[in-house]
């Protein structure tokens, strides 16, 4: 893989764990509000780019090896 390939990867990768972040900490404050729909809404999309995340990593994991 090229180095700039796997720059952008990397980087894809550390937004996304912000906004990932962003998300749950928004879930949590629906549920203080008692607006459980918001809530699910916001930790199952949450939940699909975590795992996006974690796919990026283990590609750049195995790039690194």
């Amino acid at each position: 893989m090229e180095r700039q390939t796997f720059n952008a990867l990397e980087r894809a990768a550390l937004s996304l764990q912000r906004i990932v972040t962003d998300l749950y900490s928004e879930a949590d404050n629906a549920v203080e509000q008692e607006n459980y729909n918001d809530a699910s809404l916001l930790q199952s999309q949450a939940d699909l780019l975590y795992e996006v995340v974690e796919n990026l990593e283990t590609i750049l994991t195995e790039q690194e090896e």
